[in-house]
């Protein structure tokens, strides 16, 4: 797949695949991704289909110089970055589809961009941090401290973004939900209610940090949204059941129609 370029203001420029024709399906990764890592079997799925907007997040993968950094607000600025991303293509309202880090800047962007968001499929979220979350990442750090355990994790970072991007990233991840945490633990939930697209939330039934409590509250807060569980499934939906995930944005896809039309 052919990557872009694109300039998106204050001289970041985001690498992006750009491909296809008919209605914009923007793609948006989680932490330590990048579009191909966590959306490759998707792109796949759909590039006969749809217009696809992958885009690497700033200071991930090819979207770089700068590296990574994690602010406080680190998610808004990144659903602020997919905003500027959409108007620089001037495509129109996309589709979105977020995982993860990446599920929480699709919905801040569905709330403080409506004009831009057509619906949003969001998996691996929950809205908030949440002690449990807290309690799971811990265990990170130091990054020194790493056994054989995460090896595959740590190899998958360093491949995708250098060596040099592992303890900054993990750590800077780890401090910042701790202070997001510190402060309340919001990330998506308080502006969900504006809202106003059709969406979908998805997570596994083995979730760790993102609690059925808290997505079910998310999803109560959101004006038209479904939540479904997904058995036999941890994070990562479309790498533990593909199949569950692509069907169901099919079938999301296809009611987005109908009622457009």
């Amino acid at each position: 797949m052919e990557r872009y370029q694109i300039q998106i203001g204050d001289g970041v420029h985001l690498s992006c695949i750009d491909e296809g024709t008919g209605q914009p399906v923007l793609f948006i990764h989680g932490f330590t991704g990048t579009a191909l890592a966590d959306h490759g079997i998707l792109l796949d799925e759909f590039r006969d289909e749809y217009r696809l907007i992958a885009p690497d997040l700033r200071g991930y993968g090819a979207s770089r110089p700068p590296n990574r950094d994690f602010p406080v607000d680190f998610y808004q600025r990144d659903a602020a970055d997919m905003a500027a991303l959409l108007r620089a293509l001037d495509c129109g309202p996309a589709i979105v589809l977020g995982f993860s880090d990446g599920a929480e800047a699709a919905l801040i962007l569905a709330a403080t961009d409506p004009d831009l968001v057509r619906g949003v499929v969001a998996w691996g979220v929950c809205g908030v941090i949440s002690a449990e979350e807290i309690a799971s990442v811990s265990t990170w750090l130091p990054v020194s401290d790493w056994t054989s355990s995460r090896h595959t994790w740590k190899q998958q970072i360093i491949d995708r973004h250098g060596e040099e991007q592992l303890k900054p990233m993990i750590e800077g991840w780890v401090h910042a939900a701790q202070a997001i945490y510190d402060n309340g633990g919001n990330i998506s939930f308080a502006t969900a209610h504006q809202i106003r697209c059709p969406v979908l939330l998805m997570n596994g039934d083995r979730e760790v940090g993102n609690t059925p409590r808290d997505v079910q509250r998310l999803a109560a807060a959101i004006p038209d949204a479904r939540l479904l569980f997904v058995p036999e499934c941890g994070h990562s939906i479309q790498k533990d059941q593909p199949e569950v995930l692509i069907n169901n944005i099919r079938d999301f896809v296809s009611h987005l129609h109908k009622g457009n039309s």
